[in-house]
């Protein structure tokens, strides 16, 4: 199943506007059920896992395989797509 991990972190104000902008947007066109919030605070071991050094950034997976680590804008049209089950562009 393909899987959008979203790290984040309380203080941090770009990840409130990244999940206001992007995330919420996503979780109603795709459901909730493939979009997980990590607050990398709280849960820093399945940050380090994913290489995750910035806030926010958003990690595609595909089964167990990551498809894309990003820090920063994603194309949410293309995101939809791939968490659909479309080409492999993101």
């Amino acid at each position: 199943m393909r899987k959008l991990l979203f790290f984040h972190a309380p203080w941090c104000p770009p990840c409130r506007f990244y999940e206001k902008e992007f995330i919420s947007f996503l979780e109603k066109i795709v459901g909730e059920g493939q979009i997980q919030r990590v607050d990398a605070q709280a849960d820093p071991f399945t940050a380090e896992k994913y290489h995750v050094d910035k806030l926010p950034t958003v990690v595609l997976l595909d089964g167990e395989t990551v498809h894309m680590n990003r820090t920063g804008a994603i194309d949410v049209n293309k995101v939809v797509n791939w968490l659909k089950g479309g080409n492999d562009e993101v």
